[in-house]
């Protein structure tokens, strides 16, 4: 369980202005950027293509077997919790909640967002200041130990509708997730595929996993640098 002092930290952010509102988002983003250089496969992508396209046995190496089965469900974990946090992180900027919201407070809304419909934070968070400041007031408005909502959620219409992602990224990180989902019934990686299909695939993978979140990042540097 969350302690209170990051449950507080983590919900503050839907009332935080000006400097510590943008330096909680480039943190954020910062992480997801952290997460996505360290995917194994992206860090070692040219010697891993190398030794995937040799037809000599001695070629396959280290890199070669770790990309294609060691690290490989490692790194379906770190793309999607890349994501995960760098939506997260947009909707925020956005205004929208990403906690999941207390039926108790708001069923309405709660229901809407378990259906997968994003809730402008000033749907659901009174406008009068001195209200959310009361203590605990903003820790009462979502479930217990700050939840978010489901990532898979983010990768929907309604979401991408805001967040306006790259469509071959989220086709990507929705196969990703599903594999991903699957943990529980993991067993190995089967299946013939073409070389070239495979290479050419994972680096559009890489370029926009990588370009997407690095972007942001830049952007947010430029406005912390304003204050």
């Amino acid at each position: 369980m969350k302690e209170n002092k990051v449950v507080d930290r983590e919900l503050s952010i839907y009332i935080k202005e000006g400097y510590d509102y943008y330096r909680y988002l480039w943190e954020l983003i910062h992480n997801s950027y952290r997460v996505i250089q360290n995917v194994y496969i992206f860090k070692h992508f040219d010697d891993y293509r190398y030794q995937l396209n040799s037809d000599k046995q001695e070629d396959k190496k280290e890199i070669y077997w770790n990309a294609s089965y060691y690290e490989k469900l490692i790194d379906y974990i770190k793309i999607i919790v890349a994501f995960e946090t760098f939506n997260k992180a947009l909707l925020l900027k956005k205004g929208y909640v990403v906690h999941n919201i207390n039926h108790k407070v708001n069923k309405v809304l709660n229901e809407k967002q378990r259906r997968g419909i994003p809730i402008l934070v000033r749907e659901l968070l009174p406008t009068e200041t001195n209200i959310v400041y009361e203590k605990n007031s903003l820790a009462n408005y979502f479930t217990p130990n700050a939840s978010t909502i489901n990532f898979s959620h983010l990768l929907n219409e309604n979401y991408q509708h805001i967040l306006k992602q790259d469509e071959t990224l989220v086709y990507y990180l929705k196969d990703i997730n599903r594999k991903r989902n699957r943990l529980h019934l993991y067993s190995d990686f089967r299946g013939a595929f073409s070389v070239q299909d495979h290479i050419q695939k994972w680096a559009t993978i890489k370029d926009l996993c990588i370009k997407t979140i690095w972007k942001e990042l830049e952007e947010i540097d430029r406005k912390l640098e304003e204050f």
